[in-house]
């Protein structure tokens, strides 16, 4: 007895590892979530970040620049540590004299922009494109998560459509059975078998195709989420659509035009005077060439420059160049909110009509199965003839394509408006 239920035992284990462990089994919320870790989110999250360090440089080239510096100067003739008035030194007394072949200087120097208008203007457009980079992330992020949905979607869709056909196999297996055994007896004619053994054919061959649909869907959801998602998983409406943000794209094209703006006005601005403070604290030391005495001189001084450009056609060249970048910008903006409204009003007219499409298409099943039943009944008495039979069978599975094809089609709408308008369809799905 022992000696069977270790045997028992064993061929149990044996059996689980030939099969393997059975695929993990996702939530919605698990898919949503992967696909926001995926490397492209991450890639867009850095460029945002790279956008707002950007934004950070235009800011810091404001600040006052202050350096150390030392250097070692050698010459070939005597030369002055730094401009030195007459009386300073009193050679006839034998004072040394400031001047040496080598001279090491040190200090501290200073460059401070007073007033330089295309540096306020480039501050202002790093900004602006910084903000665009941020709705370019978020727009990567809630498009990957509809995609997820989408993709989703479809899968239950084709899923549903395989059972539906099988379901019409088996009644038509069953039909086959009974006919098999009339063309057997000389009942019935050979041909009325092979009518039925087109139609499962064919069928199967919907099969096939609808199995190869299926392994790209996997491929897409893998290639969202990195995970291997053998069945679709189970979602329902948790929220409706709010428009209330209007169309992400046009928010994120809007700061690209703002941001074109302040490029004009920075290129514009380069013709304007510009106010730099300049300073710097030194020490300057050597050996005097007169005495050989070490000598040492400080050297301080504050210089403010006023710089007014007169001329420069570059800058001309380069301000039609910002402004012919401005008119492609808000081009680019009026052509995004005219797609963007017909794709808002096309989903929003669409969805009663998918709404009804669903309400048909079910009374359109159940109908189509009654009737079926009927045919059947008919079919086996002889009060009907096979290809009408077989057109009542295949009129039922049209009617239940058409309803999981409805049902997809209202996920389709529900994906497009969120990342039309930018919401999250995590919240929108559980």
């Amino acid at each position: 007895m022992k000696a069977s239920y270790f045997v028992s035992l064993v061929s149990l284990v044996l059996l689980t590892l030939i099969m393997g462990t059975p695929a993990r089994a996702y939530n919605i919320g698990e898919l949503l979530d992967a696909a926001a870790r995926q490397p492209a989110v991450a890639l867009s999250e850095l460029a945002s970040r790279e956008a707002r360090l950007q934004k950070d440089k235009s800011t810091a080239a404001l600040y006052p620049k202050i350096n150390l510096f030392g250097k070692a100067e050698a010459y070939n003739s005597p030369t002055n540590l730094r401009p030195m008035p007459p009386t300073e030194v009193n050679v006839a007394a034998g004072d040394p004299l400031p001047f040496s072949r080598t001279i090491g200087r040190y200090g501290i120097n200073l460059n401070l922009p007073l007033y330089v208008e295309p540096l306020f203007a480039l501050q202002e457009k790093m900004k602006l494109l910084s903000e665009k980079a941020r709705i370019s992330q978020r727009i990567t992020v809630i498009s990957r998560k509809a995609s997820v949905v989408a993709l989703n979607s479809a899968f239950q869709y084709l899923v549903d459509l395989d059972a539906a056909i099988d379901a019409r196999l088996k009644s038509l297996t069953k039909t086959r059975e009974d006919v098999s055994i009339k063309v057997r007896n000389g009942r019935s004619p050979e041909t009325e078998l092979i009518k039925l053994n087109n139609l499962m054919l064919e069928l199967k061959q919907q099969k096939n195709a609808l199995a190869i649909k299926i392994l790209n869907i996997q491929r897409d959801i893998q290639r969202l989420t990195d995970l291997s998602v053998k069945q679709p998983v189970a979602m329902v409406r948790a929220a409706k659509i709010t428009t209330a943000g209007g169309f992400i794209e046009v928010n994120r094209d809007e700061k690209e035009v703002a941001a074109a703006k302040k490029e004009v006005e920075r290129r514009r601005s380069a013709k304007y005077p510009s106010l730099i403070l300049q300073g710097t604290i030194s020490d300057n030391v050597g050996e005097a060439y007169n005495t050989d005495d070490e000598i040492s001189r400080s050297y301080n001084f504050a210089i403010l420059t006023l710089n007014f450009p007169l001329f420069d056609k570059t800058l001309s060249v380069d301000e039609n160049i910002a402004r012919l970048q401005l008119k492609k910008s808000r081009q680019k903006l009026a052509n995004t909110i005219i797609e963007l409204k017909a794709l808002a009003n096309n989903l929003k007219d669409r969805q009663p009509v998918v709404a009804k499409s669903i309400e048909l298409a079910r009374q359109a099943v159940s109908n189509d199965n009654h009737l079926l039943a009927v045919a059947k009944i008919a079919y086996k008495s002889g009060r009907t003839t096979t290809e009408e039979y077989l057109r009542y069978e295949t009129q039922v599975l049209s009617a239940e394509a058409a309803l999981h094809k409805a049902i997809d089609d209202q996920w389709q709408i529900t994906v497009k408006q969120a990342v039309l308008y930018g919401i999250d369809i995590e919240g929108v799905v559980k």
